[in-house]
């Protein structure tokens, strides 16, 4: 089955970076299904999916088990009215079509064959190609260039001094640390549907995708309530990185988000092929020392003792240690959101941290 989604009523063309936005929430969304309920409770599996996003919209084709055409119409519908329905992102979108790719005569005919590997094989090329004519071609590394040296000019809160410019290392990595900024921001907003659908915290989820990447001490802090206040206290950081002047991250969590967005940059330059880890950790670490003022949050990531949750008893009072020592610093996690220059403006939500 193939489907057309279509923007809110207003968008006339989706930008690259939104292009991108849109294909990693479709795909993190669809990665989660494994199947639904059919009629008469029979269960129809989600076999496989392909994602196509476009300046006008998002093609899905999706390949389903299902015992008959009508069936597999309605999981179609169900699964994608459902994904955007739950999907903050998607808000507006719609689904405008959907198609066939392999007719019932088509696959009755398949199915029909005296040749049981005969059917099977056919099935599986059928569907295979059903999917690959309609899969999105990667990004090459020099569209990956042409993506980040176009970004690069929307970092103006630093020149390329301090990524060790001028020359194209510093342009791409000003370009993929704007690239990071929307990359991080869709994955929490991911991280946080998956946990409030859940009701869990990162300690018990699985299958996220960047809130197991802060420090794992308060794994069981981190909340889908937790998830919204960070995206609050991450926005500040991303329009300062993109205003002509930068201050320093005013909270524990400012400087958090700031390390998820220099860590995704790093990530996107590396798999790109345009540059390696190491050679990014060199390029980065001029900017870490401009960006990062005397705030640092490294200490957090080697505390290998959980710090909030069930503590147990031969460790409690190790864990209680650790957290007044945290506290007198400001690091403790009821610090996280409060601002350390002593300017009380901050959003009303994060108060109630």
């Amino acid at each position: 089955m193939t489907a057309e989604l279509t923007p809110p009523n207003g968008v006339v063309e989706l930008d690259p970076l939104q292009q991108e936005g849109i294909a990693a929430v479709l795909d993190r969304h669809l990665a989660l299904v494994e199947g639904v309920s059919g009629p008469g409770d029979a269960d129809i599996d989600v076999l496989d999916y392909r994602i196509t996003v476009h300046p006008a919209g998002a093609s899905v084709v999706l390949a389903l088990d299902a015992p008959s055409l009508l069936a597999a119409e309605d999981a179609a519908a169900s699964v994608l009215d459902e994904l955007i329905g739950e999907s903050d992102v998607l808000a507006g979108w719609s689904v405008a079509h959907s198609e066939v790719r392999i007719t019932e005569d088509e696959f009755n005919r398949l199915a029909a064959s005296d040749e049981a590997s005969d059917v099977v094989d056919e099935l599986e090329a059928a569907v295979e190609e059903a999917l690959e004519t309609s899969a999105e071609p990667a990004m090459d590394a020099e569209q990956w260039r042409a993506r980040f040296l176009g970004l690069a000019p929307r970092l103006r809160a630093f020149g390329p001094e301090a990524f060790g410019g001028p020359g194209e290392p510093a342009t791409l990595a000003a370009g993929a640390l704007v690239h990071a900024v929307r990359v991080v921001t869709d994955e929490v907003f991911y991280d946080e549907l998956a946990l409030a659908v859940n009701n869990a915290t990162v300690a018990d989820a699985v299958g996220l995708l960047v809130l197991e990447e802060l420090p794992p001490c308060y794994d069981h802090r981190y909340d889908a309530f937790f998830a919204r206040a960070f995206v609050l206290a991450s926005t500040p950081v991303a329009e300062r990185l993109t205003g002509t002047s930068w201050t320093p991250p005013r909270s524990v969590a400012e400087a958090l988000a700031l390390r998820l967005f220099v860590n995704e940059a790093r990530v996107a330059l590396e798999a790109a092929e345009l540059m390696s880890w190491d050679d990014s950790e060199a390029v980065f670490e001029g900017f870490a020392a401009r960006a990062f003022g005397d705030l640092d949050t490294g200490e957090l990531y080697e505390i290998d003792l959980p710090l909030a949750g069930e503590v147990e008893p031969e460790t409690a009072a190790q864990a209680a240690k650790l957290e007044a020592e945290l506290h007198s610093r400001g690091l403790a996690f009821d610090q996280w959101f409060a601002p350390r220059d002593g300017n009380p403006a901050q959003h009303p939500y994060l108060d109630s941290l």
